[in-house]
């Protein structure tokens, strides 16, 4: 994940303050929240979280997650633990995302919530 997080930094898709606040995502996912992030999943919601953070920062907008996707995660028993999880995270950025990102991050968070408690 860190390579390839350096490979969008060299790449110029994302901002050498948005690498490293990512680098400390991945730490605090792993170390503080034990949730794996070293799968193909974990590598997709993370790299989508560095465009996220960038998109926001351009003041770019993409269409918002499906209502009955988001509606899934919000009923969720883990929905409580991943809001407190995905603000901890965000706190590595001084930046607003955009409305529209968010469903997609908790999205990506709930599945790596999921995929932690399958192993």
């Amino acid at each position: 994940m860190e390579q390839r997080l350096a490979i969008l930094l060299q790449g110029g898709v994302i901002d050498q303050d948005i690498h490293d606040g990512m680098l400390n995502v991945i730490s605090e996912l792993e170390q503080q929240w034990n949730i794996s992030i070293r799968h193909s999943q974990g590598n997709m919601a993370l790299t989508h979280m560095a465009s996220a953070l960038m998109r926001s920062r351009r003041g770019e907008s993409i269409v918002p997650i499906d209502n009955e996707v988001l509606e899934e995660v919000q009923q969720s028993e883990q929905y409580p633990s991943l809001v407190v999880i995905h603000q901890a995270l965000l706190r590595h950025f001084p930046l607003t995302i955009d409305p529209s990102e968010e469903g997609y991050l908790l999205a990506n968070l709930y599945s790596l919530m999921l995929a932690a408690n399958d192993r």
